[in-house]
C-alpha cells in the first residue's frame, strides 16, 4: 500500500490544544475496539513472540497505547507531529512483515481507519494562521480606515512607498493598477484589512508612525 500521494490537510498544521486532545481521545476510543487493531495496541514483545530480531530491524517502535500517553502528556505540539508517531505504527508493521501477510493487511485497514476518525473529527477545522489570514482577507476597510490610509501614504518617503507598494502587490495585488510603464496607482477601496494591517506593522517597524486603527478611536490626545 503506497502512501507517497498522500497530501497531509490543513489542520495537521494547528497545535494540540486541550480540544483537540480530548478529539483525538475520541479517535482512540474507537479504534481500541476495533478487533483489526488489537495487535498494535501495546509494545510488540518481541522476547515473547521470539521475533528477536525485532529491535534490529525496528530502531523507533511505536503503538497506539503509547501514542496515547504521549499525546495526554503533551508530547506533541502540532497534529502533525502526533499523525507521525500514529503512521509508524503501520509503517513498522510493513517494514517487518511480508507483504500481503495478515498482520500488514491489519495494519492497512487501522492505517486507513485512524485516518478516517481523524478526519471526521477535524472536518471543518483548518490551519488556524489560515482561518486567520482568511478573517482578515474578507474584512473591508472602514471609509475612516481609508482616509488613514490615505494619508499616511501620502507622508512617506519614496522608499516607504515602494515597500508599501510590494506589500500590496504581494498581499492583494487587486490594490494595485499599472497607469503605464512608469506609474502605479494605489486603490485604496480595494484594499482588504489584512494588507492595511500589514502596511501599518511595516510603518511601525521602520519608525515612521503607523495607521491609527478602529481601536484607537476616540483616544484622548492632551498628553501628546
Amino acid at each position: 500500500m503506497s502512501l507517497a500521494s498522500f497530501k497531509e490537510p490543513e489542520y495537521y498544521k494547528n497545535e494540540i490544544s486541550e480540544e483537540e486532545t480530548k478529539k483525538l481521545e475520541k479517535v482512540f476510543d474507537t479504534i481500541e475496539k476495533d478487533l483489526k487493531a488489537y495487535e498494535f495496541l501495546n509494545p510488540v514483545d518481541y522476547v515473547a513472540l521470539n521475533i528477536l530480531d525485532y529491535p534490529k530491524i525496528i530502531t523507533h517502535p511505536m503503538d497506539l497505547s503509547t501514542a496515547k500517553k504521549n499525546l495526554l502528556n503533551g508530547k506533541y505540539k502540532i497534529m502533525q507531529d502526533f499523525m507521525s508517531d500514529i503512521n509508524l505504527i503501520w509503517k513498522n508493521c510493513r517494514t517487518y512483515n511480508i507483504a500481503g501477510s495478515e498482520i500488514v493487511k491489519m495494519a492497512n485497514h487501522c492505517d486507513k481507519r485512524f485516518r478516517q476518525l481523524v478526519d471526521k473529527q477535524f472536518k471543518n477545522y483548518r490551519s488556524k494562521a489560515e482561518s486567520t489570514k482568511s478573517k482578515s482577507s474578507n474584512t473591508s476597510l472602514t471609509l475612516e480606515d481609508k482616509i488613514k490610509l490615505i494619508e499616511s501614504i501620502k507622508e512617506q518617503t519614496n522608499e516607504c512607498l515602494t515597500q508599501i507598494v510590494k506589500i500590496i502587490l504581494k498581499e492583494c495585488p487587486k490594490g494595485i493598477e499599472d497607469i503605464d510603464n512608469e506609474k502605479l496607482q494605489i486603490k485604496i477601496d480595494l484594499i482588504d484589512f489584512r494588507t492595511y494591517e500589514l502596511i501599518n506593522q511595516y510603518l511601525e517597524k521602520n519608525n515612521n508612525g503607523s495607521i491609527p486603527t478602529n481601536n484607537e478611536k476616540g483616544k484622548s490626545t492632551k498628553n501628546k
